[in-house]
């Protein structure tokens, strides 16, 4: 299935704002309020696991054909960081412009992070949604379900929820 092309152009011009916010923090260096530095460090270091982990995860879980992309699962796969968001890779972008907005702490790193969030969420938002059908075909009343249970890609949400599930 295609996305139409502005929500690749939306998701680049994202990825394209936060290296600019790579190369303030290169030529601006951290901010001045340590723990937000620090905060942001752990931000981006979360960030990472959810870009990595999935490729992991769904090779060990969602029955991919030995030698297939990681994409091309035939599980369903609901633990790990699947209890948290839906499309964890799609949550990494936002943490690294954030994590990025804490480190240098200037207005504009603010405001490149603020533009490529609101971005990815327009991307991100739509190609979740079109994601949908393409799911529910392929795994039926199993992803209806896990679609009530676990958001898109707002892991905040989702940490929420899990801790709601377990909590008797």
């Amino acid at each position: 299935m295609g996305y139409p092309r502005w929500m690749d152009y939306f998701a680049y011009t994202g990825i394209v704002l936060t290296v600019v916010q790579v190369a303030l923090w290169v030529v601006l260096g951290s901010g001045d309020v340590m723990w937000l530095v620090l905060t942001g460090i752990a931000v981006l270091l979360i960030g990472v696991v959810f870009l990595v982990l999935p490729i992991v995860q769904f090779k060990r879980q969602g029955g991919v054909a030995e030698g297939g992309s990681y994409g091309n699962t035939t599980v369903l796969v609901s633990t790990g960081l699947y209890a948290i968001v839906r499309h964890p890779q799609y949550a990494s972008l936002p943490m690294f412009s954030l994590a990025l907005v804490l480190i240098v702490q200037h207005w504009s790193a603010v405001a490149l992070g603020a533009c490529s969030i609101a971005l990815f969420y327009l991307a991100f938002h739509k190609a979740d949604a079109m994601d949908v059908d393409e799911n529910i075909d392929k795994f039926g009343d199993a992803y209806r379900e896990y679609m009530e249970r676990v958001p898109g890609w707002n892991p905040m949400v989702g940490v929420w929820r899990l801790v709601r599930r377990r909590t008797p």
